[in-house]
């Protein structure tokens, strides 16, 4: 009896749990579930209300902007290094232009190379200035080393550096040119001219007018509409500044960067004849570069050693105080080359205008440069020591003038 309820019990369970498994397997059984597109919910919630959907590369835009935001270190070297130079001079704050000076550097521009060597040069030499002046004044002032290694290294090394600045000043009178006047109709966009392109035209223009034959040359003077007017000036990549006198327009050259291939180093003969032989520019940095190299033979001559003690008092003018004199005097002359040619007319001076500056705070140097070598020539104390001071304060009005230079290139670059 027992058996038989204990066994009734049993199927009852099996029957009640294989009832409940055969209904979770049956997949027949499930509720049907609706599958829709998105599309479909849309339409379903009356998509014709809604905007369309916006046609961009979201991912991209993203992206564009993180990289904005945190540029990657090729790219940050490249704008440091190798910025956009803009062919119009760009009007900018004080301090904006400082902040480009000290953030970017274009070593690809031989006129920023001119600037820099010359500020750094000029650097030097003022801390030379220091090492002479300072025992002068106060000998207490005066360290062991000074004298036989601090005062001659810095004289060395600012010369080191003039002659890199002279050689690429030179090379920037080289590729720099004056071109002729152009009238630009009031109210163009001046920035928005490729300057390079109309360059490139003209050069070819003259090209084919050189190569055409007289004969064809002469049939097209008597068609008005065939005839090309071609400037007789060719010149590089050129820079509109406005005219304060009339509504022209001025077009001052730009050197060509190092990377461009009409980038010259030496000139023919021909070219000296031609385009060099009236040019201040060119004829400044010439002389300017004369100078560097004949006060580097001052330079050399005053190193310790260099010039024995027995040497006759007649040797140490002429090797060393007259190069140092001639130098000055050299950088003096390429200076008023520069105010002449930053002036409209010679005999007014402008002195708002950056290139004039540069030019005035050379002059000034160049005359500390030649006192500090003419002076000492009379030998008293008293010479020697006003000798002494014009070469450190002409020291200073070099390194004003050079960072008015550095002042004026960092203007084309945004």
């Amino acid at each position: 009896m027992a058996t038989t309820m204990f066994s009734k019990i049993l199927n009852f369970r099996s029957r009640k749990t294989r009832h409940k498994y055969t209904q979770m397997e049956t997949e027949d059984d499930r509720p049907a579930t609706v599958r829709s597109s998105f599309d479909e919910a849309l339409n379903r919630i009356g998509a014709s209300r809604l905007d369309q959907w916006p046609q961009f590369p979201f991912e991209e835009q993203y992206k564009s902007h993180q990289d904005e935001q945190h540029p990657s270190a090729e790219l940050s070297t490249r704008s440091r290094f190798f910025p956009t130079r803009c062919p119009v001079l760009r009007s900018s704050g004080f301090l904006n232009r400082i902040t480009r000076m000290s953030t970017k550097f274009p070593i690809q521009d031989i006129s920023w190379i001119v600037a820099f060597s010359f500020t750094i040069g000029s650097a030097v030499f003022v801390v030379n200035g220091f090492f002479l002046l300072l025992p002068i004044i106060d000998p207490a002032t005066d360290f062991t080393t000074e004298t036989p290694y601090a005062t001659p290294a810095s004289s060395v090394l600012g010369t080191l550096i003039f002659l890199i600045g002279g050689y690429a000043g030179f090379l920037e009178g080289l590729n720099l040119q004056r071109r002729e006047n152009t009238n630009v109709t009031e109210g163009m966009d001046v920035e928005a001219i490729e300057i390079t392109e109309v360059r490139m035209k003209m050069d070819d223009e003259h090209t084919s007018q050189e190569t055409e034959p007289k004969s064809d040359t002469s049939s097209h003077q008597g068609d008005s509409d065939d005839t090309v007017e071609v400037p007789s000036i060719r010149a590089s990549t050129s820079t509109l500044q406005t005219n304060e006198d009339t509504n022209a327009v001025q077009t001052t050259s730009q050197p060509p960067l190092l990377s461009d291939t009409d980038f010259i180093y030496l000139p023919t003969g021909q070219q000296i004849l031609t385009i060099y032989k009236y040019s201040l520019v060119f004829h400044a940095s010439l002389i300017q570069f004369i100078g560097t190299i004949i006060f580097s033979m001052a330079t050399i001559t005053s190193l310790p050693g260099i010039l024995p003690s027995s040497t006759s008092s007649l040797l140490i003018p002429l090797l060393n105080l007259l190069p140092a004199s001639l130098g000055g005097l050299l950088f003096l002359i390429a200076a008023i080359l520069q105010i002449l040619n930053a002036q409209t007319k010679w005999w007014i001076p402008r002195p708002w205008k950056g290139d004039w500056q540069v030019g005035f705070w050379n002059a000034m140097g160049s005359v500390g440069f030649t006192l500090a070598g003419s002076l000492p020539v009379l030998g008293t104390e008293t010479a020697s020591y006003v000798g002494t001071l014009a070469d450190f304060w002409g020291s200073w009005a070099f390194l004003v003038g050079s960072l008015c230079q550095w002042f004026i290139v960092m203007g084309y670059y945004p």
